[in-house]
């Protein structure tokens, strides 16, 4: 492969200066600062539209939230009409605040608090995928007592064979998503017998980084095959078969890349030959892309502020960001291609280790080439950041979460802006501030505030 896979669709270098979206990169980290996440728009919006012409009549998409959403990025899923699956009270909240209908948000988690379960139980959130026999007993308890309806799916764990990290498997002997076999098959009873539970539909997400369509085909027999045997417990005409997300995305030149329309192809193939609507009548097919959409529309830009020696040989290169915008080297020793954006026709072959900032030996890439005059105060950009880097950054050592900011056609949009001082502090009120709770053993307790 190449690296046009890996980077923003409008990366374009001119004299030697790299610029998404129109944007001299340079020129950026400049107005904004550094690290400072950038998003290709025209990127994202194709990408959405390829996976809806890819599946085409069998159903709408749903945008993986977890992969990166601020409210800018739902407004964009909700302009091209897909669903979005979500997670949390803040993702549903920022799923809303795009302009995405209730009837468009599907609930997931393996664990639901009371508060999330509310969000369907409101009608904030259209379905929910029920992830356990515990959780359904207390949703049929709570809509029982609230006496309203409500949408759900099951969510499967069957072991589909998966070639990817153990962090980002989602099915299998080890995986703590889903319902299992006679757990599955109970679920299915119960949603027969519930007088306020209407059974919609199947879920299976095997894990992330498949590049197989193959995969897909597999996962959706497997849903077609639970419901052919379950088909007299459910509700309604059309069966949701939601297959999951998980289609690859390349994070370094030589990385295999999953094109919409191979799978789209492969699901339509499938499609006919599990002969789905002879066997359990009419369906809608969901495919739930995160990373395929948003990973390789983003780039993180860094300021490099130390170059020196390694005590064991070779040379260490530092940027002002690391583990706290970007966990994944370190949860899951992910690499990236590093680029220099000013020093783009010098040679990248000089060898170093990139380390972040953090009071950790956070190594952001082990072996990179980089301009050999790369120089303190010059600017990389980090490849195909797009997902699970802003949506999994954290305040570790009281730092400030970056800004991100959207690029298209020559301008640049601050949709989510830098932290500040006080934002770090905002929920920090000290001893003579803090709320004061007074456990009374006798069990009339009280709540007294300063």
């Amino acid at each position: 492969m190449a690296m046009s896979h890996v980077l923003p669709q409008n990366w374009i270098v001119t004299d030697g200066r790299a610029s998404v979206g129109g944007v001299d990169l340079a020129a950026l980290a400049e107005r904004f600062g550094t690290p400072v996440f950038v998003i290709d728009v025209a990127h994202v919006r194709q990408r959405l539209t390829a996976f809806s012409d890819a599946v085409g009549s069998l159903g709408p998409p749903a945008y993986a939230a977890k992969a990166f959403l601020c409210i800018a990025m739902a407004e964009l899923v909700s302009e091209a009409d897909w669903w979005i699956d979500v997670v949390s009270v803040g993702e549903a909240e920022a799923a809303e605040r795009g302009g995405i209908a209730s009837d468009r948000i599907m609930l997931h988690g393996n664990l639901k608090t009371a508060q999330e379960l509310e969000l369907v139980l409101s009608g904030r959130v259209g379905r929910l995928v029920i992830d356990s026999l515990d959780e359904l007993a207390r949703l049929d308890r709570l809509a029982s007592e609230r006496g309203v309806d409500v949408d759900v799916l099951i969510r499967l764990n069957e072991d589909v064979d998966l070639a990817t990290h153990p962090k980002v498997l989602t099915s299998g002997q080890e995986a703590k998503f889903g319902l299992v076999g006679d757990q599955a098959a109970e679920a299915a009873a119960l949603l027969a017998g519930s007088e306020r539970l209407r059974w919609r539909g199947v879920h299976l997400h095997v894990g992330s980084q498949a590049a197989d369509p193959e995969l897909f085909a597999i996962v959706l027999e497997r849903l077609v095959d639970f419901v052919e045997r379950h088909r007299a417990a459910f509700s309604g005409d059309e069966v949701i078969l939601d297959i999951g997300g998980g289609m690859a995305a390349p994070y370094l030149r030589d990385d295999p890349v999953l094109h919409p329309a191979d799978l789209g192809a492969r699901l339509h193939m499938a499609a006919t030959s599990l002969r789905i609507e002879e066997r359990i009548g009419p369906f809608r097919l969901i495919i739930e892309p995160g990373r395929a959409v948003i990973a390789n529309a983003g780039v993180t830009l860094y300021e490099v502020g130390v170059r020196k020696p390694l005590p064991s040989g070779g040379e260490l290169v530092a940027v002002d960001g690391g583990m706290t915008d970007n966990p994944r080297p370190a949860l899951y020793g992910s690499r990236y291609e590093v680029l220099a954006v000013t020093r783009m026709d010098d040679p990248h072959d000089h060898p170093v280790r990139l380390f972040g900032r953090m009071c950790e030996t956070d190594v952001l890439a082990e072996s990179i080439g980089i301009p050999e005059d790369l120089s303190v105060g010059d600017i990389v950009a980090f490849a195909a950041t797009g997902a699970y880097t802003y949506s999994m950054s954290s305040r570790y050592n009281l730092l400030r979460r970056p800004p991100v900011i959207f690029v298209e056609d020559g301008v640049a949009r601050q949709v989510v802006r830098r932290e500040s001082i006080d934002d770090l502090f905002s929920g920090d009120s000290g001893l003579t501030g803090a709320e004061v709770w007074q456990y009374d053993p006798t069990g009339s307790n009280r709540a007294e505030g300063y």
